[in-house]
């Protein structure tokens, strides 16, 4: 997998479209008093989370003290008071160790791996405390293989309870609940604006951006970007007053809108306010575990891990997908034979479509399909451009009246893709990677857009478990972009991994 530029091309004069990000217009600016305060909105996270994380590890000492028991083949008797004295004192020196590591602020549902590792010592930290508590005491001790137990238990069922709040949470907050938190965007240039389109787009987050304020700079700075999907609240003189007088909760200050000096001034302003604070990096196209904070000379530093696209990596890729795809060749024959007497029992025509396509450097091929089209469908292709619901040089109609009864059913979980599975045996495209295009849309392409072909075409990718059709030819671009910059055989694994609830459940799907 090289990512060299293109070395084989079909040389065309493309035009240079220069894209601005697209944002939604706002109609109504979102009144930050409709939100649920911050005191609560904390309080009701904390809450949760310390019954979650209590009952978990009382569950995870019982199960640890029957297991234990068992092993010593002694479970007359039942729990002994010794035993649930230990249960109590873990489950509250663990809790009280969490509590110590943040881990009961809202912001602890979003830290990722972060927050297993926090988890994780903190069990060791309250196992610990209890044993001293214990000997302090003069009570006896738990023995090893007890705490063994009882702390493999506990990390397992915390994460399980957490994991199980997380998605309660995420379904809340996608539908307006009590967990969204009115955010104010400090800056208002391209970088703001990109920021504010995806927070509106992505209410997972539970960042509502509210507003932004602009620089104070007007004769430098006269545009603003944010204008066309949040109101603009003011300058960046006014931040104190904006975060008292709205009820703010979050602050995002984009550092690449103000000088230094400037940015730390409104950290030190907001200092003493009731706010959480974020200051964007400018990193939105690195994934996040490449990205490490480290401190030279008392000054904290943004370092990036290298991703290897070595030979032999490439090799294991590729290796990797002949098996795979052989494997479900295999065992998807059946369908596959279901599927071709369908297409012959419904319509005239061949059982596949085969189209050409561009692949990694330039580089046509045909792809195959399932046919789902009539069979002179590229023939009025041109006769419907008019209807096209896609920007750029997609074409996306959502009642495409070329589809067949079986096709539209196929296309809407993606059976179609199935024969793709035979360009992946043959070497032309990878499992996962950017879609290939047709010649025609490389026509339009800039030479970002050309970065797409750098790699294997796949048959999923980023785009495809983040919104499918959903999803601008821009949106696009950058997603599939973000996957060549970060590639790894642990992105292919997951993402993979979301493909499959993606397709089942048709999300985005034409």
């Amino acid at each position: 997998m090289n990512t060299g530029s293109a070395a084989v091309r079909v040389e065309q004069h493309r035009p240079q479209l220069f894209e601005v990000p697209r944002l939604e217009s706002y109609t109504e600016p979102v009144k930050a008093g409709a939100f649920v305060s911050r005191d609560v909105r904390h309080r009701r996270v904390a809450s949760a989370l310390v019954a979650s994380d209590a009952t978990m590890l009382l569950l995870a000492s019982l199960a640890a003290t029957v297991v234990y028991r068992y092993a010593l083949q002694a479970m007359s008797g039942g729990i002994s008071p010794m035993s649930a004295l230990w249960s109590v004192l873990f489950a509250v020196a663990t809790v009280a160790a969490m509590a110590s590591s943040h881990l009961y602020s809202i912001e602890s549902l979003g830290w990722g791996s972060a927050e297993f590792t926090r988890v994780g010592r903190s069990i060791i930290g309250g196992l610990v405390s209890t044993v001293l508590v214990l000997f302090l005491l003069g009570v006896d001790s738990p023995s090893r293989l007890w705490m063994l137990l009882a702390s493999t238990f506990a990390v397992v069922s915390v994460t399980v309870g957490r994991g199980v709040l997380r998605t309660i949470g995420s379904r809340l907050t996608k539908r307006g609940g009590w967990l969204q938190r009115p955010t104010l965007i400090v800056g208002s240039n391209g970088e703001a604006a990109e920021l504010a389109s995806l927070l509106k787009v992505q209410p997972s987050s539970g960042l509502v951006p509210v507003g932004c304020l602009r620089s104070s700079l007007k004769d430098k700075l006269s545009f603003d970007y944010c204008a066309p999907c949040l109101p603009t609240l003011g300058t960046a003189r006014d931040l104190c007053r904006v975060v008292r007088e709205q009820g703010i909760d979050t602050v995002i200050i984009v550092a690449s809108a103000f000088d230094y000096e400037i940015t730390q001034r409104m950290i030190k302003d907001l200092r003493d306010l009731p706010v959480t604070v974020h200051i964007s990096s400018a990193l939105n196209e690195v994934l996040s575990n490449r990205v490490v904070m480290r401190e030279v000379s008392g000054v904290p530093l943004i370092s990036l891990r290298g991703v290897s696209l070595s030979d032999a990596k490439v090799r294991g890729k590729r290796v990797f997908d002949s098996i795979v795809a052989g494997a479900i060749v295999a065992v998807g024959m059946p369908l596959w034979a279901a599927l071709a007497a369908l297409i012959k029992l419904t319509s005239d025509g061949p059982v596949f479509y085969r189209q050409e396509r561009i692949g990694r450097n330039g580089v046509p091929f045909y792809m195959y399909k399932f046919r789902s089209m009539v069979t002179d469908a590229d023939a009025m292709l041109q006769q419907l451009q008019q209807d096209n619901q896609a920007d750029g040089p997609l074409f996306k109609m959502k009642n495409d009246p070329r589809v067949t009864s079986v096709g539209r059913w196929m296309r809407k979980f993606s059976l179609d893709e199935f024969p793709q599975l035979i360009n992946v045996l043959k070497g032309e495209m990878s499992l996962v990677g950017p879609r290939p295009p047709l010649p025609a849309e490389t026509m339009q392409y800039t030479d970002q857009d050309w970065r797409r072909l750098e790699v294997l075409p796949g048959m999923t990718g980023l785009w495809q478990v983040s919104g499918r059709s959903k999803l601008t030819f821009r949106d696009m671009v950058r997603l599939d972009v973000f996957y060549i910059d970060n590639w790894s055989l642990g992105l292919d694994l997951s993402l993979l991994a979301r493909t499959v609830p993606a397709v089942v459940l048709a999300r985005g799907a034409y």
